[in-house]
């Protein structure tokens, strides 16, 4: 009897699955993420997928359908409530699924103006930097150019405060911000505080030159990339013996002067380089100023790759997905394998790779960001598949794309773009700028890839071939030997220049 009841809990059992499978829908929709959602563009798009072959509608619309159920649509929306019906049927199945969607109205209400809370003339708070990294802003808001970035420690004057930011006094007609929260006051001072410089000193090893500048404190720094070289401004210099100072020439480093100090208490550095600017870093060991500059890599043209350092960052991971494709695969399964293709045809070159993440694992930017500073590594590749915000249109905004956010970066770039766009058949997206945690590097060389976007049918079809990730990762590893070769070919700076 006991045995009969048994077979009967599993008789039901399956057949409860078979029923959950017979109901599950074919329709599938992978963005927009929730069926009641707020969107504030003038469009937004449907991602998604069901069965190959179905009928699929969008209030009404006939749309796409691809060999693998893969559809992707463009809807526009009114201000207010949007009532978005996406019906699907096929011979066996009819699935619909009701999304509405929140418009909020053009007519955004403006926050009220902060006001400038001005110190007195020649009235300061000395403060400290509190957190590595930190940014200084061309005005106050966190979506404004960032001047230069500073150590933890950094001794700051600050003469006005607007909303959360601090005004830091550079020069008498230089100012920059700084978020309150990155930094910690001490007390109110009646004049500026000025340092010391001790002495200057130019030293190297295998792979870097190091421009050294003892301080009496830490002072806050810019630095420019220039055709032929770099420029390094002190702020809040009191004297810099140094300035008299002939340092020699050597195999990097063509000329090096020091300017005066000038009445604005500012210490200029001229450094002009015999090659092509590799890379660079500016940092504090104690109260020491260090400019790191990169040497010109020593290369086989016939092997050009070999010995060198890479380092490769698969993009998102772990709980950060990236884009979804409409099918449902995750951008950073795709940048993960497309990296790993990488790094072996990389080595298969004589290079040497460093990856950043080797698996499905959360890691933070910054912490990205830490592993290539430390990693001596020549070029940092961080490899992405792309997508789009609300109000743009996946089959007009699409293909390959490469950003850069140093000068010195620009060229690799644009040889990778090249390359890319030639060996895969794909659209050119363009070689941007961009501001981005993992283009801001100044060392290793920083570019971000984007190799096609997650969102456009057919480009998504693509990304999921493995023949397609091989053929991508085998095509970054042609761009790097084309650039490495006639980036050390032409590397003496022109006089032209």
């Amino acid at each position: 009897m006991n045995n009969n009841k048994n077979i009967f809990k599993i008789l039901l059992f399956l057949f409860v699955i078979l029923c959950s499978c017979s109901m599950a829908q074919a329709l599938q929709i992978v963005y927009p993420k929730s069926p009641n959602t707020q969107i504030n563009a003038e469009s937004t798009f449907f991602v998604g997928n069901t069965k190959p072959g179905s009928v699929l509608t969008i209030n009404e619309k006939p749309v796409k359908v691809f060999e693998n159920g893969a559809f992707v649509e463009v809807v526009p929306l009114k201000d207010g409530f949007n009532r978005i019906v996406i019906d699907s049927k096929n011979e066996t199945e009819h699935d619909i699924m009701t999304y509405i969607i929140k418009k909020e109205s053009k007519a955004i209400q403006k926050s009220p103006e902060v006001n400038l809370v001005e110190f007195p003339a020649n009235e300061y708070i000395y403060a400290s930097v509190v957190k590595n990294n930190t940014p200084l802003r061309a005005q106050p808001d966190e979506y404004a150019q960032r001047i230069t970035h500073l150590d933890s420690n950094t001794v700051l004057m600050i003469n006005g405060k607007k909303g959360d930011y601090f005004r830091v006094a550079l020069t008498p007609e230089k100012n920059v911000w700084v978020r309150a929260e990155n930094v910690v006051c001490y007390s109110t001072i009646n004049e500026k505080m000025f340092a010391l410089v001790n002495d200057v000193s130019v030293s190297s090893d295998k792979l870097y030159e190091y421009i050294k500048t003892p301080l009496s404190f830490q002072v806050p720094f810019k630095v420019s990339e220039t055709l032929t070289g770099l420029t390094l401004e002190l702020y809040n210099i009191k004297n810099n013996p140094s300035d008299t100072k002939l340092f020699e020439s050597d195999e990097t480093i063509k000329s090096f002067a020091i300017n005066n100090v000038s009445s604005e208490n500012k210490s200029t550095y001229f450094i002009e380089l015999q090659n092509k600017l590799w890379g660079y870093d500016v940092y504090y060991e104690n109260n020491c100023l260090v400019l790191k500059i990169r040497k010109a890599p020593q290369i086989d043209t016939n092997s050009p790759l070999k010995g060198l350092t890479f380092l490769i960052d698969a993009g998102h991971g772990g709980s950060d997905y990236g884009a979804v494709g409409p099918t449902g695969i995750k951008e950073k399964d795709i940048n993960l394998d497309i990296s790993q293709k990488l790094k072996n045809t990389l080595e298969q070159k004589g290079a040497n790779v460093i990856m950043t993440r080797t698996d499905d694992s959360d890691l933070g930017l910054y912490e990205r960001v830490k592993i290539a500073k430390k990693s001596d590594a020549l070029v940092l590749l961080s490899i992405h598949a792309n997508s789009l915000k609300d109000g743009a249109n996946p089959y007009e905004k699409h293909g390959t794309s490469v950003f850069f956010y140093n000068a010195e970066a620009a060229e690799l770039s644009k040889t990778l773009r090249n390359t890319l766009t030639q060996d895969l058949g794909m659209r050119d997206d363009g070689v941007c700028k961009m501001s981005l945690v993992l283009t801001r590097p100044t060392m290793p060389l920083s570019v971000l890839i984007e190799v096609a976007y997650m969102i456009n049918p057919d480009e998504y079809s693509l990304l999921i071939k493995d023949e397609f990730r091989q053929k991508t990762a085998e095509s970054i590893t042609k761009g790097l030997e084309t650039y490495i070769i006639q980036a050390v070919k032409n590397s003496l700076i022109s006089d032209k220049q």
